[in-house]
């Protein structure tokens, strides 16, 4: 058969979609390379960010994007007796985030010390804050509303939880506190995650939509030769 024949053969609305899905797959796998990239370079700047010196959270918040950066406080009282509990878990296993304010400028700062199985003994004690910056989360559809008035938290909120702590939060950073670094032994507090986990997994996908991009492409080859085929037997 001519290259005549398999032209012929062409179905031109199918090629027409085929050629938009080819694409569009392609450039789905372009992109999912870009953001691999990228995520490269924020799983690189995270582990720079580890064997970082402390600095001062207030040099630190003056800077453009502040986040996952090692940050120092300046002392401060915790009374364990007004702390908020927020649900969490851990490995599967049931309990709370803890979480106080500091004071930090014009501004207090939430602090999360950690995690506990149990609330805590109410004791007071008095911590030089050490952690990480990280930005506030914030609600989607499927997030449980706080219920303020009952104190059951089930997310991080600067505007709800400043009442109850009796401060007034900043509402972009709060610090995940470092427990060795800050030297803080709280009875029934373990340490929090530090940073993020940051799968990557673009290349996988990347690869995913070429192939399918490629795959069509074959399908479609394939259609053409068997109605040039049937063309030509015709």
């Amino acid at each position: 058969m001519t290259l005549r024949d398999y032209l012929r053969a062409v179905p031109p609305g199918l090629a027409v979609a085929a050629t938009i899905a080819f694409m569009i797959l392609n450039g789905l796998g372009i992109w999912q390379l870009e953001r691999l990239k990228w995520k490269e370079g924020l799983i690189a700047d995270m582990a720079r960010t580890e064997a970082a010196v402390p600095l001062p959270a207030t040099t630190l918040l003056a800077q453009a994007k502040p986040d996952w950066r090692s940050a120092a406080l300046p002392a401060c009282a915790v009374d364990l007796k007004q702390v908020i509990y927020m649900h969490s878990e851990v490995d599967g296993v049931p309990g709370y985030r803890v979480l106080t304010a500091c004071p930090l400028t014009d501004k207090a700062m939430l602090i999360d010390l950690g995690f506990a199985k149990e609330k805590l003994a109410p004791e007071s004690v008095t911590l030089a804050p050490v952690g990480r910056l990280r930005p506030f989360e914030k609600s989607g559809p499927f997030t449980l509303v706080n219920r303020v008035a009952e104190n059951d938290w089930y997310w991080r909120s600067a505007s709800e939880m400043g009442p109850r702590l009796n401060a007034s939060l900043r509402s972009d950073y709060f610090l995940v506190l470092d427990l060795r670094a800050s030297q803080a032994d709280i009875a029934g507090l373990s340490q929090g995650p530090l940073t993020a986990p940051l799968p990557n997994r673009h290349l996988e996908y990347a690869l995913t939509w070429f192939g399918l991009g490629w795959a069509l492409l074959g399908v479609f080859g394939s259609v053409v030769y068997q109605r040039a085929r049937k063309n030509k037997t015709a």
